[in-house]
């Protein structure tokens, strides 16, 4: 059995990589040098891709944003990444058994790659990572997550009456009202939107200007990027942005004015990602959480089935994890 190297790809090894990413179950488009480009662009920093090779030939890797915090090196998930981690090759065809045990030499490599040259290591992975066997005899600590996904391979007719009776009433609602649907955001209105949910609620926005203008406008992700917007009289009240990989969408970014919270213009956008995205042959929605309670209870409303994933954190000491559960706390 050869020996399995892990190391950082080169730039001239991207196009592989962004190839390798497509055909792994884990990977998502938050994986790819797409969302690399827009993240190191954003100002959020360098983020990384290790491949791990057996005989020369790329079968598993790990993407994280690497940082130096009190001279420690760290590998940590990018804020608006909801999955990053590791990576699987896809199946070979071979036997079941064989197949498990390949993943579990992989993942283990890549672990203890990480845990090898990182003090601190917290990242989300993908819920495609069904086996993290190896991430916990690696001593990591594994938290379960849940995320909310629709099946968007169902009849639109059928999505809508499968949506709560009190959604479809909301999304009534706004259509009775004065509300223009476009694609058409304005950058610096939509960020003003997003930052007043913050404010609103007496939190800082940890989501920077450049960063928010990437994601909502950097050419190498116009493919994957879908943006709908409701207006009224030429005001933004609502928005929402998705990208897709394959046939999933993901719920990156959304914002609704306070003073429409109450017009269904919410509901209203979030259906009309649906049937749109169902209609473009998504085959899943991805609603990137169901941690928050309250965000939850709105969520629940389009009838998703709950997925669970794992956040996976590696402590180098009893005195960094002390540290960090202090810092957590202050903030």
């Amino acid at each position: 059995m050869s020996e399995m190297l892990v190391r950082p790809m080169e730039p001239d090894e991207w196009d592989s990589w962004d190839e390798f990413v497509a055909g792994s179950p884990q990977g998502t488009v938050f994986h790819t040098t797409a969302w690399k480009h827009v993240v190191e662009k954003g100002g959020e920093g360098a983020l990384a891709f290790w491949g791990c090779f057996e005989d020369r030939m790329l079968c598993g890797g790990a993407v994280f944003l690497e940082r130096e915090r009190l001279g420690q090196r760290t590998a940590v998930t990018p804020l608006l990444t909801p999955y990053c981690g590791l990576l699987l090759d896809e199946p070979a065809g071979e036997k079941f058994s064989d197949q498990v045990t390949r993943d579990m030499r992989v993942a283990a490599a890549l672990a203890g790659a990480l845990t090898e040259r990182f003090s601190y290591v917290n990242l989300m992975n993908s819920p495609a990572l069904h086996d993290v066997r190896p991430l916990s005899d690696a001593k990591f600590e594994l938290i379960p997550r849940f995320t909310y996904l629709v099946n968007l391979s169902l009849p639109v007719d059928e999505l809508w009456q499968r949506l709560d009776g009190s959604v479809r009433r909301q999304v009534r609602k706004a259509e009775r009202l004065d509300f223009e649907i476009t694609d058409n955001l304005n950058a610096a209105e939509g960020f003003a939107l997003f930052d007043s949910t913050f404010t609103r609620r007496g939190e800082t926005n940890p989501i920077s200007r450049a960063f928010f203008e990437e994601i909502v406008e950097n050419e190498r992700l116009r493919e994957s990027r879908r943006i709908f917007c409701a207006i009224r009289q030429g005001r933004l009240e609502s928005f929402i942005v998705s990208l897709s990989d394959n046939k999933s969408t993901y719920y990156a970014l959304a914002a609704t004015d306070e003073g429409a919270l109450s017009e269904g213009v919410s509901s209203c956008l979030v259906w009309e990602m649906i049937k749109t995205q169902a209609l473009d042959g998504m085959k899943t929605l991805d609603f990137v959480g169901a941690n928050i309670p309250s965000i939850a209870r709105f969520k629940e409303g389009f009838n998703p089935r709950l997925q669970i994933y794992f956040h996976s954190q590696y402590f180098s000491s009893a005195l960094l994890k002390l540290g960090k559960t202090f810092a957590d706390r202050i903030r």
